[in-house]
């Protein structure tokens, strides 16, 4: 497996030989195809920080949110979630930097 990101909460890794992602966070280990991990990231980026940070209900510092598959269930603090949408937006940006170092070696051996 190649580690693609982390932060201080997790990380991602991406396995060739079981052709999925793998996302370590709260001390879980979530197996996710490309298309899940990108479903998973707008669901964690449509969370309104601003909305938790000026709520003044007793439950607005935490957010619920759980995988599209739900296999997993996440209360997550206001920190928690800052670092799942960097983890998350890192490890996108790892696999298109990767990408497009595949392409440009891909053409000069052309």
């Amino acid at each position: 497996m190649i580690q693609l990101f982390a932060t201080d909460y997790g990380c991602t890794f991406q396995s060739d030989q079981d052709r999925c992602f793998y996302l370590h966070f709260q001390g879980r280990k979530m197996a996710m195809s490309v298309c899940s991990l990108i479903a998973f990231k707008k669901k964690v980026d449509s969370i309104d920080l601003v909305k938790l940070l000026t709520d003044e209900s007793d439950y607005s510092d935490v957010a619920l949110l759980s995988t599209c598959q739900r296999e997993a269930i996440f209360l997550l603090s206001i920190r928690e979630i800052i670092d799942l949408k960097e983890l998350l937006s890192g490890t996108l940006v790892m696999l298109e930097l990767n990408s497009i170092l595949h392409q440009q070696l891909n053409c000069g051996i052309s």
